[in-house]
């Protein structure tokens, strides 16, 4: 009868630590089906940008630069398999240390799309009357999801009254390039207009001169007659000279006008 109870014992000890062994091994199990769907997820695009479509989900107004005196940035996630809820935090660099704009924190919900395995997450950072608008330059956006960074996107918070300048800067620049063409233009013009009466001028003492060879004229009017068509002939040039040489000069003020011009940029 003892030996009975002894073998009976021994059987339940065996069960016991069986049953144990099974359980911890099926918590292994779930442990790693729980962090490998944890783990999912895909970043499919990220983009900054203004806004979505309700619709259709997808980013509208996608840019890399926002103006100072815009109300806010948005930035825009596409996600597979995705999370219930995603982080954004915002960076900017002041005196070239990172910083975190704890104004741009937010944790939002993901949006999924009725009939499929993504979703996209989208929140906003304000701009205007904020941080950024007096931090303009170089910032960052970084996306975490259960704690841990999932992307980064790169922007810039551009000063508005500096664009400004800038962009007056180059209209200037350009209408004084249109002016001095028009001069130019205007020169080229009357020097034209000059060289072709000289050019008519210079055709008729040469059909004079041709006539010659078939009349009997003094030694005195041909000498007159030649002595003009010389004269003729430095003047010809020296018009087509100076106008060449105007052509040139107003071309290196130009030239100069828009180096210096954009050396000052």
């Amino acid at each position: 009868m003892k030996v009975t109870l002894l073998k009976r014992g021994s059987i339940e000890s065996n069960m016991n630590k069986f049953k144990t062994g099974l359980v911890a091994m099926l918590a292994i199990m779930f442990t790693i089906v729980g962090v490998t769907a944890v783990h999912a997820y895909t970043i499919e695009e990220k983009e900054m940008c203004y806004g979505y479509s309700e619709t259709t989900l997808a980013p509208l107004g996608e840019t890399e630069a926002f103006l100072t005196t815009q109300e806010e940035a948005g930035v825009w996630l596409k996600i597979s398999n995705p999370p219930d809820k995603v982080t954004f935090k915002f960076y900017y660099t002041e005196n070239n240390i990172e910083k975190e704009y704890t104004g741009g924190y937010s944790r939002v919900d993901v949006i999924e799309k009725e009939g499929t395995n993504w979703g996209i997450a989208f929140s906003t950072m304000d701009i205007s009357g904020k941080t950024p608008e007096f931090n303009p330059g170089y910032w960052t956006c970084k996306a975490y999801i259960d704690g841990e960074p999932a992307a980064i996107l790169n922007f810039n918070v551009v000063d508005y009254d500096n664009i400004s300048e800038q962009v007056a800067s180059i209209v200037e620049s350009f209408n004084t390039l249109k002016e001095e063409k028009e001069q130019l233009e205007e020169a080229n013009a009357g020097f034209e207009a000059i060289f072709e009466e000289q050019e008519e001028r210079f055709d008729e003492q040469e059909a004079q001169l041709e006539d010659l060879e078939d009349s009997t004229v003094s030694q005195t009017e041909l000498y007159d007659l030649t002595r003009q068509y010389d004269d003729l002939l430095r003047d010809y040039s020296s018009t087509r000279m100076m106008m060449y040489a105007s052509i040139v000069v107003a071309l290196v003020a130009v030239i100069v006008a828009v180096y210096f011009g954009v050396m000052k940029k």
